[in-house]
């Protein structure tokens, strides 16, 4: 039986103390026909030195000064020779039988642009992962999700997996002036031309920690994130109202994430400037509860 090869781009940039993980969660999936490809920014903290521990199982690999993680994407993307392509972040991995799972649903569904299963959650220095996540979609596809509305899908990077005519089709890279969106906007493109399959079965585990950009760097995520539903602006006015809506969303839902970990005046500003972007979360009462939580804090 032919197994289609599955392409694993992995940027890395002073990852070392995840990478070995990441690169073993691939290497051990026991599926046969497997090309791995990492993109290294010239680390300085020994991940050269872990990538060449498994230099022999890799297709490819480099270890030099790029432009950044979606430059080192693009990279590997021009390397890639397989059927389902993919990349994964340095600081995730993958859960054993994933490979296998993805195989046999795009064999299932030739048509499919991408497969995509659930993921979990694992915080950095805790052993136990977060129950499964699965994956959800609204509504079917194709379908243009900077309509929104807001939950209209869970699609997670660590768990997508494109097929090449689709990467062909739309477009094979990711954008490189975007920093923290460039997998969704890389996924919306997908998802506007092409089915989208979803599996019940977890395929990979999102790592929270301090140093990873979505953690570290929650307003400049949270206004990226917006910016990307008014890129998908056509001119169009009813349908452009809906993403100017869905970008005011998305950073109001920036500056309330960010009121979760900000000092207490800090965070009363952020709750503030939330309900400013998006009045309708006036109307909820878990709004209400924390604006009323820190404000004690402030006072007490």
């Amino acid at each position: 039986m032919n197994l289609p090869k599955i392409s694993i781009v992995i940027p890395s940039f002073n990852q070392g103390h995840f990478l070995e993980q990441a690169l073993q969660s691939v290497l051990t999936q026991n599926y046969p026909n497997l090309e791995v490809i990492v993109i290294d920014g010239g680390s300085t903290d020994g991940s050269q030195k872990i990538i060449e521990k498994y230099s022999d199982q890799l297709a490819y690999w480099e270890s030099i000064p790029d432009r950044g993680q979606s430059h080192a994407i693009n990279k590997g993307f021009a390397h890639t020779t397989g059927e389902i392509i993919t990349f994964l972040s340095s600081d995730d991995y993958y859960l054993p039988g994933a490979f296998q799972d993805v195989a046999d649903n795009f064999r299932k569904h030739p048509e499919t642009g991408a497969i995509i299963g659930g993921f979990c959650f694992q915080v950095s220095g805790n052993p136990s992962l977060s129950p499964m996540i699965p994956p959800f979609l609204h509504g079917g596809s194709p379908t243009d999700l900077s309509l929104g509305p807001p939950g209209k899908y869970r699609l997670h990077q660590v768990a997508t997996f494109y097929s090449r005519k689709a990467l062909e089709k739309v477009g094979f890279y990711v954008r490189e002036d975007l920093h923290y969106v460039m997998d969704r906007e890389l996924l919306y493109r997908v998802c506007r031309q092409f089915s989208i399959s979803l599996s019940p079965k977890a395929y990979g585990v999102f790592r929270k920690h301090s140093a990873s950009k979505t953690s570290s760097n929650i307003l400049p995520f949270a206004k990226e994130f917006s910016n990307l539903y008014l890129l998908s602006c056509t001119g169009e006015p009813r349908l452009d109202r809906k993403r100017k809506r869905m970008a005011r969303y998305r950073q109001s839902r920036g500056f309330y994430k960010y009121a979760q970990v900000a000092k207490p005046a800090s965070a009363l500003f952020a709750l503030l400037r939330a309900a400013v972007k998006y009045p309708r979360i006036f109307f909820q009462r878990g709004y209400w509860v924390k604006i009323f939580k820190t404000i004690h804090s402030i006072f007490k």
